[in-house]
């Protein structure tokens, strides 16, 4: 029965580390797919802003998958040896001779050494989880959308020393029709 829960450990986490594995392969993938839509989107301000959403989320991802998670799979890998060289330890305790003996304590001596790597190997990636700065361009956003963009007024413009009216605004809508000086923007992009 011991021998089926140590095959159990194993191949659960050979699995775990292999799922994060192709993880991290899938991340360069779209990280490559990102690079390639950025190029197809040309000039184009909404696909653009599509490829940035894209780009955003995969870097979230990949900073977790290059910072966090290598931990999280040593710690894997350190806990599957100490399970081993525990059980190891346990098979060989009731052995009499002096081999036995020996094997006995090089298993006790590295079940513990896999026990500490385990528990550094966790405690680096819970540091790395708290300390490690999230990747979020919401404070970018959030500056540039209460700046103007433009903030020179345009050669044309007239400029007024009349004071400004804290009148309240009208609510009348507001046509979305192009005036004289903007030209009408096409619906679908020019093939």
């Amino acid at each position: 029965m011991v021998g089926l829960g140590l095959l159990a450990t194993a191949f659960g986490v050979v699995g775990f580390v292999r799922y994060r594995e192709r993880e991290s392969t899938t991340l360069q993938r779209q990280t490559q797919l990102a690079r390639e839509l950025r190029d197809l989107a040309g000039d184009d301000e909404v696909r653009l802003a599509a490829v940035d959403e894209f780009s955003l989320t995969i870097y979230q991802r990949l900073f977790y998958a290059s910072v966090v998670a290598p931990w999280i799979r040593s710690a894997a890998w350190a806990l599957l040896g100490a399970v081993l060289a525990g059980a190891g330890a346990l098979a060989v305790g009731s052995l009499d001779g002096v081999f036995a003996t020996v094997v006995h304590i090089a298993a006790i001596v590295a079940a513990g050494v896999f026990a500490v790597s385990t528990l550094v190997c966790v405690g680096i990636a819970l540091y790395h989880s708290a300390t490690t700065p999230r990747v979020s361009f919401s404070d970018s956003y959030a500056a540039t959308e209460d700046t103007d963009p433009d903030p020179t007024p345009a050669a044309d413009a007239p400029v007024s020393d009349a004071p400004v009216s804290d009148a309240p605004v009208s609510d009348a809508p507001v046509s979305d029709a192009p005036t004289a000086a903007e030209p009408p923007v096409p619906a679908r992009p020019a093939d």
